[in-house]
């Protein structure tokens, strides 16, 4: 069995299951919040701001804020 943050070079893909495994267990016990992140806006900021700099954070690296 494949531990849950095993240690390789880029465990990136693996961090994003598990953070949508957190959303849907909050999704199904009813303690789930509305998304307060539009990511198409910060996408459409001007380079050099920090939301700009975190949605290509976000993209680089195949996250949902």
């Amino acid at each position: 069995m494949t531990p849950l943050l095993a240690t390789s070079p880029n465990t990136t893909p693996r961090l994003q299951q598990i953070l949508d495994l957190i959303d849907r267990q909050a999704e199904a016990q009813g303690l789930a919040v509305p998304q307060i992140v539009e990511i198409e806006k910060l996408r459409s900021l001007s380079t050099g701001t920090f939301g700009k700099a975190w949605a290509d954070l976000l993209d680089a690296n195949n996250l949902q804020p």
